[in-house]
């Protein structure tokens, strides 16, 4: 007997639909509090004004260094000053470096007296060019308006002046020749640099409300001031300072020149302080100077031949460079002003201070 509840149909329920959940809103939830706020993106962030000055350099820096390491190229000017100055100095006497061989050590330490000087004189000028820098930004931050309109004429004048007094240096011989040594390079040095920095003083100095445009109110406001395009600029900077550069080496060439000839000019003057060197020769030397001293000490000697009167001027490769020394600057009764000749075994050497 079926039970009557057990015959009707249980009805199923139907499954309910999920509930869809709305998106919720693209906003970033609010921090907890006590907690740190999250940092911004590196992206968004504006670099500080230190921050690209820094970078400008960097880059510069690296460009200067794909040309070579600068104090690579520094020492390699100073050493090339020197074997400048040494060379001129041994010339004075008639003995060409190409003819004494001495070695690279030896040529380092006859230049290195002149090697300091230019390198107190480089170091001197870049200390100037930096303060003029210093006192050009302060005049142009400050109220004097006058004053700096001035200086401006003024370092225009002098650099256009001194390009000149270079490029007619340049390109007339008879210049150089009669001109104090070094006046040319310094000239072509000094003047292009300056005019390509006035030409960027120009621009600061109008940017910043001063010069001929600030007289006019309505003009000034309205019609921006004349600058060349940033690539004729850069360009206009570049070839300054090539012509700077290569004006500084120059005049770096011309003093290590001459102070060369005055460092032997000096050597001249003091051969009698140097100690006198005494030759003893097994045979007669051949085209011996007729001023020197000449003794025959006798067949019983070995060494019978003795010569005196020569100061020692250097000794390369087992030859001394001998100088009378009766010789003097531009004496013209001197048959010779250097005698050079090998010692070995059959000569020997006897040195006397004085």
């Amino acid at each position: 007997m079926r039970l009557p509840f057990l015959s009707r149909r249980r009805k199923r329920r139907s499954p309910t639909p999920p509930q869809t959940v709305r998106d919720a809103p693209a906003t970033a939830p609010a921090p907890a509090p006590g907690s740190e706020p999250e940092p911004e993106p590196e992206a968004s962030r504006e670099p500080s004004p230190e921050a690209s000055t820094e970078s400008k350099w960097n880059s510069r820096l690296q460009t200067l260094g794909t040309l070579g390491p600068p104090t690579t190229i520094i020492t390699v000017v100073l050493i090339w000053c020197g074997y400048v100055a040494t060379w001129q100095r041994f010339r004075y006497f008639g003995v060409y470096l190409e003819l004494a061989d001495l070695p690279n050590q030896d040529l380092i330490f006859y230049g290195v007296e002149t090697v300091y000087p230019i390198a107190a004189i480089l170091l001197l000028a870049v200390f100037a060019v930096l303060l003029l820098h210093l006192g050009v930004r302060t005049l142009l931050a400050s109220p004097l308006r006058r004053t700096t309109s001035a200086l401006v004429w003024v370092l225009t004048l002098t650099g256009a002046a001194v390009m000149v007094r270079g490029l007619v240096g340049l390109f007339v011989p008879e210049v150089p020749r009669a001109e104090v040594p070094g006046t040319t390079p310094l000239s072509l040095a000094l003047g292009a640099p300056l005019l390509a920095y006035v030409l960027w003083l120009r621009r600061e100095f109008a940017a910043r409300g001063g010069g001929a445009a600030s007289a006019s109110v309505s003009a000034s406001a309205e019609t921006p001031a004349v600058s060349p395009p940033p690539t004729v600029e850069l360009g206009i900077r570049l070839a300054a300072a090539g012509v700077g550069v290569v004006g500084l080496f120059w005049s770096a060439n011309t003093f290590a020149a001459e102070a060369g000839l005055a460092r032997g000019y000096e050597d001249a003057l003091e051969l009698s302080r140097r100690p006198e060197v005494v030759l003893y020769a097994k045979e007669p030397l051949p085209d011996v100077p007729p001023i020197t001293d000449y003794t025959d000490l006798g067949e019983e000697v070995t060494h019978r031949h003795r010569y005196r009167g020569f100061r020692l001027l250097l000794e390369s490769r087992d030859r001394l460079f001998l100088v009378p020394l009766t010789w003097r600057p531009g004496d013209r009764s001197a048959t010779v002003s250097t005698f050079v000749i090998s010692y070995g075994s059959n000569v020997r050497l006897q040195l006397l201070p004085q």
